[in-house]
């Protein structure tokens, strides 16, 4: 019976584990997101044809 809790508290330490990784991955993307999000905006030349204004 103790090998099975053994076993058991293995696993669930493994878990922790994986889930730790996973948190630090997805804190990292969320932070690269914000950049993306907060960059200023620089005005665009537009491109294409203008059509003529109508008197």
């Amino acid at each position: 019976m103790l090998i099975a809790h053994k076993d058991v508290f293995l696993r669930v330490e493994q878990v922790e584990k994986q889930l730790m990784k996973h948190d630090e991955k997805i804190g990292l993307l969320f932070t690269y997101l914000r950049k993306f999000i907060e960059k200023e905006e620089t005005p665009r030349t537009p491109i294409g044809y203008r059509a003529k204004k109508e008197v």
